[in-house]
């Protein structure tokens, strides 16, 4: 499956945390508006996106994860991301990865 991924430039320099953003209906597309950093609770980031919802009226979902890492990632913060995609139910859900200092992408 190819998906196209729209993904600000100024995410590209946040911390690890969360992809925040909406599929455009009827394409394999996904527009991220922002990353949530860690530390975070889920439930508050549930709450957060419900309220935004509400205000806006437009739907906005919990992506997937995103990892900005300076070599390898920790063991406890690789399982905590994966382990969000059963909090955040979503499919697909992406992991996108960036080396620090590179412009490599995962």
């Amino acid at each position: 499956m190819v998906l196209k991924v729209f993904f600000p430039t100024c995410c590209a320099s946040a911390d690890s945390g969360l992809l925040v953003g909406r599929w455009v209906p009827g394409q394999s597309s996904a527009v991220i508006l922002a990353v949530v950093h860690f530390p975070f609770i889920p439930i508050q980031v549930k709450e957060l996106l419900a309220q935004v919802q509400k205000a806006s009226q437009v739907p906005v979902a919990v992506l997937g994860t995103w990892c900005h890492r300076q070599q390898e990632p920790q063991e406890s913060l690789g399982n905590f991301l994966e382990g969000l995609g059963t909090i955040f139910s979503h499919d697909p859900w992406l992991q996108l990865c960036r080396e620090r200092g590179t412009r490599l992408w995962s």
